[in-house]
């Protein structure tokens, strides 16, 4: 989101993209058509790169356990060091961003996820939590920057450009595990991400970035329908909360669930590229199964489908199994959020705070969950206990869905 969240908060707030001229230019003035598609490809590489960075934690958690003396609920307090962090960086970037170029926001967090990362190869558990802090930051400067400035330089095919940079993003969360496999050791991953990472902080010092558009509106933005804020922002807030939460928190304990059927911690990551494998498709398969049903059926779809795949990894005993069980999660949860995203700007606005609020939760969410069911494993002396957390969540989703759909027909 969450891996998106950063993504998709300043893509609904931000000034860079709230308003646009009736008659705007094709590109920014001096982007040319090559430059635009140069840029989108190098962004798109980035991304892949920090979908690698904002994932992996979980494939790296049963090896973590083995490096550092801490018990696996304290393990899981690093959720809550990347993703607050994560999402005060994300509305700070948006002050920068306003006043500043996108260079210096994408550079900024590229920057500071090179020192997160490198700081984990050799660290110990104070320094630890303090890199995953540090490239939590980052990764809430240089996704949003990142996906801003992709918009600004295809101006339009914007939401084209950023469904492919995102799509990128996702195959980064898939690669995680595959590169752990390959480098066969913890300190060899984070020297290896280290230095991806250290190639894209070189691109984004160098690379040609759009101009903002400091083009200002000639019209008045539409006013949405009016509704009960009161009511709606906290039934989405609460939505996003326990969708985000969800997500990270299978996704964030999938291989150190699993560890116990596989041969070792690095076969047991095969749990996580499941997961954000169908993740993926989830996410994909959404536009042609909308051609059949409605949101509100898709969004009652996604959730029985989370809920199912969640209950069936607490049950399975071989690895066939729980990579199946992880399959079906991460199919469920893939549409979940961009159809939460849907019912902002419907019912709220993107230009309202509670929009910003809504989002808020969601990072808040994807701290808390993950950490909280690491917490609820080692109280209750069986890990895989915690899954009940995000399985209840997932059920708590059900009604609040339905009373969105009620507020959706009646705005």
């Amino acid at each position: 989101m969450p891996q998106f969240i950063c993504a998709t908060i300043q893509l609904m707030v931000s000034p860079a993209l709230e308003t646009v001229p009736r008659t705007p230019k094709l590109r920014p003035s001096g982007f040319s058509a090559r430059s635009a598609a140069s840029f989108t490809l190098f962004a798109c590489a980035l991304f892949i790169v920090l979908g690698i960075v904002t994932t992996l934690l979980g494939p790296t958690f049963p090896l973590l356990l083995k490096r550092w003396p801490v018990t696996t609920a304290q393990l899981g307090t690093l959720f809550f060091w990347q993703f607050i962090p994560s999402t005060a960086g994300t509305l700070l970037s948006g002050a920068m961003l306003s006043k500043r170029s996108f260079r210096l926001g994408v550079v900024f967090g590229v920057a500071l996820c090179l020192l997160g990362v490198a700081g984990l190869i050799w660290a110990d558990w104070n320094l630890g939590r303090a890199a995953v802090a540090c490239y939590g930051v980052g990764l809430g400067f240089a996704l949003p920057a990142t996906n801003l400035a992709v918009a600004e330089a295809n101006r339009t095919r914007r939401a084209a450009s950023v469904s492919l940079l995102n799509f990128a993003w996702g195959v980064g969360a898939i690669s995680g595990p595959l590169l752990l496999r390959l480098t066969h050791s913890l300190s060899g991953f984070f020297i290896a991400l280290a230095a991806l990472v250290a190639l894209g902080l070189a691109g984004s010092a160098i690379w040609q970035m759009p101009p903002k558009s400091a083009a200002a509106p000639t019209g008045e933005m539409p006013v949405s329908a009016p509704v009960r804020l009161w009511i709606v922002a906290p039934l989405i807030a609460a939505s996003m909360f326990l969708f985000c939460g969800v997500e990270n928190a299978v996704a964030g304990w999938a291989a150190t669930l699993a560890l116990p059927s596989f041969a070792d911690a690095f076969r047991a990551s095969n749990a996580n590229e499941a997961f954000w494998a169908f993740f993926l498709a989830g996410r994909a398969l959404a536009p042609v199964v909308l051609r059949r049903i409605s949101e509100t059926w898709l969004l009652f779809a996604s959730i029985i489908t989370a809920a199912a795949g969640v209950l069936a990894f607490y049950f399975a005993a071989h690895a066939a199994t729980i990579l199946v069980a992880c399959a079906i999660a991460g199919l469920g949860v893939g549409p979940g959020f961009p159809l939460l995203i849907s019912r902002v700007s419907e019912l709220i606005g993107p230009q309202r705070p509670a929009c910003t609020v809504c989002f808020a939760f969601a990072g808040i969410g994807a701290a808390t969950l993950p950490s909280a069911m690491g917490l609820i494993g080692e109280k209750m002396g069986d890990p895989r206990a915690g899954l009940l957390l995000p399985l209840f969540g997932l059920v708590l989703l059900l009604p609040t869905a339905r009373m969105l759909s009620a507020w959706r027909r009646n705005a």
